[in-house]
């Protein structure tokens, strides 16, 4: 996407606010739109980012990215395939005895989370739903001994 023209017309609209200004004025603001130049350009690339990032989340299965070529910013389109639905099986939960009901509760999570635990779901033959239950289950047993490994100084597993 070509930015000069948009910074072209704030320039023309700068040179036309001092059009009634002494030459030294009139120079003095050209030289500020040259300088501004790389800072207005950053900051509608950022934009053009930003716009990009909530259409993506607002298309579902259409991701929407800005790269760069050069100083120029270019749209990359990319459609995702939905995974393939899987049907669940019969219920298998067993719901103990301090269960009381359900809650619904919504959660966001990242794409590639989600579409890690979809694959995993799939796999063990469940929809996300059980398969999330089954894992925040898993998690919140007092019993269970946590899962962990460490890297380096860096400590992950359950928590």
């Amino acid at each position: 996407m070509d930015l000069q023209p948009y910074l072209s017309r704030i320039a023309a609209d700068l040179d036309r606010v001092t059009a009634l200004a002494d030459e030294s004025t009139r120079e003095t603001s050209r030289r500020v739109a040259v300088a501004l130049e790389p800072g207005l350009r950053l900051a509608m690339t950022e934009l053009l980012a930003d716009t990009a990032a909530e259409l993506s989340a607002r298309l579902g299965g259409t991701v929407i990215a800005v790269q760069m070529d050069g100083q120029q910013p270019d749209f990359l389109v990319t459609e995702t395939q939905p995974a393939e639905p899987v049907a669940p099986p019969e219920p298998t939960l067993v719901l103990d005895e301090s269960d009381d009901g359900t809650a619904r509760v919504t959660v966001r999570l990242p794409d590639g989370l989600k579409r890690r635990a979809e694959t995993l779901a799939g796999q063990a033959q469940q929809s996300l739903n059980t398969w999330i239950v089954q894992a925040v289950r898993r998690a919140t047993e007092p019993d269970q001994p946590r899962q962990t490994r460490t890297t380096g100084r860096r400590l992950t597993g359950w928590a």
